[in-house]
Formats: C-alpha cells, structure tokens, sequence
C-alpha cells in the first residue's frame, strides 16, 4: 500500500512540476528571458537523477519488498514522465542559450 501510494503521488508531483516548468519556459522564452531557462534546465536535471534512481528502485520487485516492505506493479508512466523530462530540458538547454554579441573594435 505505501509503495502504491508513494509510486503514484511521485508519478503525480512529477507530471505537476514538469507542466509548471513548462508553462515558465513558454513565458520566459516569449519574454525573451532565455538565461531563466538554464536554471529550470539545472533544477529538473537534479530531478530527473532523483527520478531515474527511483525508477531503479520500483523497477525491480525484490528491492521493492526491501525499501517499502510491499511491492506495486509499475507501469510505464514513470517511464513517459522520464522521457517528458529529458525532452523539456533539451529545449530549455536549446533555448536557453543566448547569441554573443559581436565586440566592435
């Protein structure tokens, strides 16, 4: 039951922080405050470290038993919401960047 619960309420925090962080992406690029972008880049990079070990926990059963003391068969959303992330912050990276201005001499 705590892994059920545990597996979904990090599936749903994690689908509602990438839709903040994207919609703050949309507003930051159509203001054209690309530097902003690199911050949500580094925050959901941490993130999506903490995601993949979590992953690598709840993918295998017996390491389930041993961290929750009770097992939840995973599906694949935790899988999507990964690959969401890896996509939002190769924009963010992609767009984040800002052109140099050329130095006059």
């Amino acid at each position: 039951m705590v892994a059920t619960i545990l597996y979904w309420g990090v599936v749903a925090a994690l689908c509602g922080w990438w839709a903040w962080t994207a919609i703050f992406s949309a507003i930051y690029v159509s203001n054209h405050e690309n530097g902003n972008l690199w911050f949500f880049a580094i925050l959901n990079t941490l993130g999506l470290i903490a995601t993949g070990i979590f992953y690598w926990i709840m993918s295998n059963t017996a390491w389930q038993k041993y961290w929750f003391t009770d097992t939840v068969k995973t599906g694949n959303w935790l899988l999507y919401v990964i690959i969401a992330y890896v996509v939002l912050i190769v924009l963010q990276v992609i767009l984040g960047r800002t052109p140099k201005e050329q130095a006059t001499a």
